[in-house]
């Protein structure tokens, strides 16, 4: 009887200290941080004012993204921020959004 107790004293310890070898003793420590599963991109805009002979190209050059961006992406994003300008062309004076940093946004709550 003495020995069938000992066996289930141990198979209890072995269980929970298996649990606590997986799961950890600490399992929502505020030092874990939960991988981001939603982003959210965003754009940091500045205004641009177009001068005489200013094409879209020259303005884009002149204001680099700080992240690696093709021309033809940031050229979608020239025109998805100044839409009215897919049909006409620049007129000097004019004032324009350039995009110029991409911002994430973790959506975790």
């Amino acid at each position: 009887m003495r020995m069938l107790i000992w066996t289930i004293i141990f198979f209890v310890v072995a269980a929970v200290v298996k649990i606590d070898l997986q799961e950890g003793t600490l399992p929502l420590a505020s030092f874990y941080k939960e991988p981001c599963t939603e982003t959210t991109t965003s754009y940091q805009t500045v205004q641009v004012k177009i001068a005489e002979h200013d094409t879209i190209h020259s303005i884009l050059a002149t204001t680099p993204m700080e992240t690696e961006m093709s021309f033809s992406e940031r050229l979608a994003l020239f025109f998805q921020y100044n839409p009215h300008l897919q049909k006409q062309s620049l007129r000097a004076g004019e004032s324009v959004t350039i995009p110029i940093k991409r911002i994430k946004q973790c959506q975790n709550t």
